[in-house]
């Protein structure tokens, strides 16, 4: 690999944008039974938009790229600020929010990867940073809502479709350009998340529930 894969700058803002979109209106629908003030929803909906970059770039001990402009934070505040105002309109758009997060969930697992390649990783490190930057806004913003982690809970294919789209491009990478790699990765990841999401596939269940009590005899 010669070089870094360059995200067009309004590509990568659309995707903080959705991201801070989605966890306002999340936030904002529970505001009220859950008691979050408005700098709450607005934290939320920043920490979702820009969690996932930032976290990939500090597991690369870089300055976070949201920290080296004005425009990531003032995408994310305009972003929570209008999901906050219309969330009673927006959460009719779920489903068109969750698919745009799909497209966008291969291009950064295929970015974060490229980067940890470049920082001398190796594959499965690199798979790791790019897991963590498609997953880290949604694990703040469960965080900061006090819910469980729907990372490690039974969920719809987020990380299954974001692990299977990481084997795509790791396979495609040494034969085919970075660009067409890309594509497929993205386009995998989406009819992944997307085929999930359409006919409610879910991650299995660990297992069988252990007992509450374990007596020992000595």
């Amino acid at each position: 690999m010669t070089g870094l894969l360059h995200i067009p700058t309004g590509l990568d803002l659309s995707a903080v944008a959705v991201g801070a979109l989605g966890g306002a209106v999340t936030a904002t629908r529970r505001a009220a039974s859950e008691g979050i003030d408005v700098i709450g929803v607005m934290v939320i909906g920043i920490a979702t938009g820009l969690g996932g970059s930032m976290l990939r770039d500090v597991a690369l001990a870089r300055t976070p790229a949201a920290l080296r402009g004005d425009g990531y934070l003032l995408t994310a505040m305009a972003a929570a600020g209008i999901g906050m105002m219309f969330a009673h309109l927006l959460v009719r758009a779920a489903t068109l929010i969750a698919l745009t997060d799909a497209a966008a969930l291969g291009l950064y697992l295929v970015l974060g990867i490229t980067k940890a390649q470049l920082a001398g990783l190796s594959p499965t490190g690199a798979v790791l940073v790019g897991i963590l930057a498609c997953t880290g806004g949604g694990v703040l913003r469960d965080l900061l809502l006090g819910d469980p982690v729907a990372l490690v809970r039974i969920g719809s294919w987020y990380v299954t479709a974001a692990l299977g789209a990481a084997g795509v491009f790791l396979l495609c990478q040494p034969h085919l350009e970075l660009t067409i790699a890309t594509i497929a990765t993205v386009l995998t990841a989406f009819a992944l998340r997307a085929a999930a999401l359409r006919w409610a596939w879910f991650s299995p269940a660990a297992g069988r529930r252990l007992p509450r009590r374990v007596s020992v005899r000595r």
